[in-house]
């Protein structure tokens, strides 16, 4: 009896001592198995689904070398796909969880993590947990798990970029939204065949533009559509260029049907359409955005709308939010071709 307890005691201190070493060397004593998380061939992934705990899941799927689609429906973000890319390559052990705080940790991410699955093909290759940051904030509490039987690990660790000091967690966003393409207009110039600006209130400033023959124009003035006289050619070439790449700021899917029917229900300030040669159709309605401060105009009075930003309309069905710093230069009056400008006031 006295030789098995002398056994026991040994074998829990080696045991002890052991786990001790471990966590004193660091990770590179801990099987590969419990800390591999990064994908190092991320051109092979084929589909990312997230996940969390309040039911919101976001599905990334490539349609080819750099094109994905989100759930299956809209255009990705390049950029965001290319950050999330670049953190599950990247990802790296920064240290493991100390044992007093493993417990909390565990539990946390088992209560509000973030799933993320890995997929080559129809196989899922990796599958882990994305738990909150760290109290320094520059780690960010992970948990692996076994893409064939779903068994969790059982150590979290401490995940980051190496050389980088960042939070991880907003980059495994669930939010459909958050995933989409915010490109209001790509039109590359010689492919334009129409742009219409209406001003809706002062409709003597609006203007078509018609690309007739490559680098060839006409500019009507509407609403009669009469040829503008003797316009700047310079002028038109780069007002084009403006098209090739336009984004908004954000998308307001989640706004009240009531406020998004007031909005709608009111007169727009601008209507901006554009039509490709093969009669691609982009038609943005810009709306009025109540201030978010206040501001007055140069008589001193309140101003009416927001001076930063818009409410659009895209096709009719979108309803996002433009900047003035990205829009404003879409939206000239027709005097913006005029050869002969009036010198600038100073």
């Amino acid at each position: 009896m006295k030789k098995n307890t002398l056994a026991l005691i040994v074998v829990l201190l080696l045991g002890g001592t052991a786990i001790l070493l471990m966590r004193k060397s660091g990770t590179s004593s801990v099987p590969k198995d419990l800390r591999d998380f990064a994908v190092a061939d991320t051109a092979s992934i084929t589909r990312i689904f997230l996940a969390d705990r309040a039911g919101h899941q976001v599905t990334l799927q490539k349609e080819k070398p750099g094109e994905w689609k989100v759930n299956g429906k809209w255009k990705a973000r390049n950029d965001g796909i290319f950050n999330l890319l670049f953190v599950i390559k990247n990802l790296s052990v920064k240290s493991m969880v100390g044992v007093k705080a493993e417990t909390n940790v565990i539990k946390n991410l088992v209560t509000g993590a973030i799933k993320i699955e890995i997929y080559k093909g129809d196989k899922l290759i990796k599958l882990y947990y994305v738990g909150g940051e760290t109290p320094d904030d520059v780690g960010t509490y992970m948990l692996l798990s076994d893409p064939e039987t779903n068994q969790n690990s059982a150590r979290p660790f401490v995940m980051c970029i190496e050389g980088q000091n960042r939070y991880l967690t907003p980059v495994y966003n669930t939010n459909p939204n958050e995933w989409r393409d915010r490109t209001a207009f790509s039109f590359y110039p010689p492919d334009i065949k129409s742009v219409k600006m209406e001003f809706v209130a002062a409709k003597g400033n609006s203007f078509e533009v018609i690309q007739t023959s490559f680098n060839k124009f006409k500019v009507l003035s509407l609403p009669g559509k009469s040829n503008y006289p003797d316009f700047d050619t310079m002028a038109v070439r780069q007002y084009l260029t403006y098209f090739a790449g336009q984004s908004f700021e954000t998308f307001l899917n989640g706004m009240e049907k009531t406020r998004r029917d007031s909005i709608l229900g009111s007169s727009p300030l601008y209507i901006l359409t554009v039509k490709d040669k093969n009669d691609w159709t982009t038609e943005i309605k810009l709306f009025g955005m109540e201030p978010h401060r206040e501001e007055v105009d140069a008589k001193g009075k309140p101003e009416k709308f927001d001076l930063d930003r818009m409410y659009a309309l895209i096709n009719k069905n979108e309803l996002v939010v433009a900047q003035y710093y990205v829009f404003g230069k879409l939206i000239p009056d027709i005097e913006y071709f005029a050869k002969n400008k009036a010198p600038v006031k100073k």
